[in-house]
Formats: structure tokens, C-alpha cells, sequence
């Protein structure tokens, strides 16, 4: 083949190559690799921020592991009713139409349990971030509700008033959590009983 031939044979394949890498219009195009959904499996073993005197780590089915029992535990809180179901909720919390995901914890150091934190991730799973429920409210509070709707987490809680023993909180409370880009913010807490 002649050099001619060569250079024409690769300024034919390059131009074909190009022009699969442009849109119609002549721009380039990406083809962005979306980000998967979060899923329980990745809630189960999420990274956790340091709660209840407990070093921060990766849960494991759901537990934060190597923890001695005298000294409490860190876990993915479960509901309180005959399903026994992990506190989950997914939805798309980051704008980019992929659901991410939200978990309460349940823990303790060691006796009684702390107040309830709630847990925002996003494909990995990376911690977006949280609250302790109790720099809301100041009690030992306890969510009786979780879920995701319009890119806001909705939770609902019970905390203590001032006549309540600190097991047996009967203020009901409500508010959101919001991913703003940076930060998790939380919005609307409010008493509803």
C-alpha cells in the first residue's frame, strides 16, 4: 500500500471515529455513566459517623462490627411493629433522578439507648450527611416515621416533655431534611400533638 493509500485509509477512519463522537449539530457529546440507585444492601453496610461514644465505621448486615456488647452497639434502627422492618427510605434526594437513600440508627453506649440520628447517602453508599435528632429537640427521641418525597426526607419523632420520664417520650414532632448541595439542612421541625 502506498503512502498516499495509508494516509488516506487514516484520515478515513479518523474522520468516521470524530464523527461518532459529535451530535448531529457538530458538538461533542459525553455519555455520562449514571450513578446506581441506592438500595438496602448498601444501607446495610453504609459508613456511619462516630455515634454513642462509638468510633466511626462501615456497618455489616447492618451492625457496626467489633463493638463489645458491655460497651452498647451501632446498627440500622428497626421499626417497632410485627414486621421488624429496618427504618429505610429511598428516594432521589441529590436532583439527579437516581434514588438515594435514608436510615435511622439505633444506638448505645452501653444501658439505655441515645436518641435516634437519621442517616442521608447517595450511590456507594456515600454519607451525605445527618442530625441527631436530639440537637432538634432535646430529648431521648424515637422516629415514628420515614419517608422521601420531592427530593425531601419527611421524618416524624417523639421526644419528652416536660412532665414525660425519659423512656416514654408523648410530644409528637415532625420535620424535614434537605440536601442542599453541601449540607444536609433541616427544615419545618414542628410539634403536631
Amino acid at each position: 500500500m502506498s503512502k498516499i493509500a495509508r494516509r488516506l485509509a487514516l484520515t478515513t477512519i479518523a474522520a468516521v471515529m470524530v464523527a461518532g463522537c459529535t451530535s448531529p449539530t457538530g458538538s461533542p457529546t459525553t455519555s455520562a455513566v449514571p450513578s446506581a440507585a441506592v438500595e438496602l444492601d448498601d444501607l446495610l453496610s453504609a459508613p456511619v459517623p462516630e455515634l454513642c461514644k462509638h468510633q466511626p465505621g462501615n456497618l455489616v448486615n447492618g451492625q457496626l462490627p467489633d463493638q463489645d456488647p458491655r460497651y452498647g452497639h451501632v446498627g440500622l434502627a428497626k421499626r417497632p411493629d410485627p414486621s421488624k422492618e429496618y427504618w429505610v427510605a429511598f428516594g432521589d434526594l441529590t436532583g439527579d433522578g437516581v434514588d438515594d437513600g435514608a436510615l435511622v440508627t439505633a444506638c448505645s453506649a452501653g444501658g439505655v439507648p441515645w436518641p435516634a440520628t437519621v442517616q442521608l447517602y447517595t450511590a456507594g453508599p456515600t454519607r451525605l450527611g445527618g442530625v441527631d435528632l436530639s440537637d432538634l429537640t432535646h430529648g431521648r427521641e424515637v422516629v415514628t416515621g420515614l419517608s422521601i418525597a420531592d427530593g425531601v426526607v419527611h421524618m416524624s419523632w417523639l421526644t419528652q416533655g416536660p412532665n414525660d420520664a425519659a423512656c416514654c417520650g408523648t410530644v409528637h414532632m415532625a420535620g424535614d431534611l434537605r440536601w442542599d448541595g453541601s449540607k444536609v439542612v433541616a427544615e419545618n421541625v414542628k410539634q403536631t400533638n
